[in-house]
């Protein structure tokens, strides 16, 4: 998994590159039975959706894993 830093970095390399990115997908383990830890898997996720659309991206995929 990537941090939210690391993944800004990872959106605005993939800008210089012209790359198409489409979505985000994270896993929280498939023994995770903490509803929080999706709730903040998500937060994240939406964040990382909005550092997207900063950078002209139209990210429409949610993957949970």
């Amino acid at each position: 998994g990537a941090t939210l830093k690391t993944s800004r970095l990872l959106l605005e390399r993939a800008k210089e590159l012209d790359l198409a990115i489409v979505g985000v997908s994270f896993h929280v383990g498939s023994g995770c039975t903490d509803p929080e830890t999706f709730v903040q898997a998500i937060s994240d996720a939406r964040c990382v959706f909005d550092m997207g659309a900063e950078l002209g991206f139209s990210m429409y995929l949610l993957d949970i894993g």
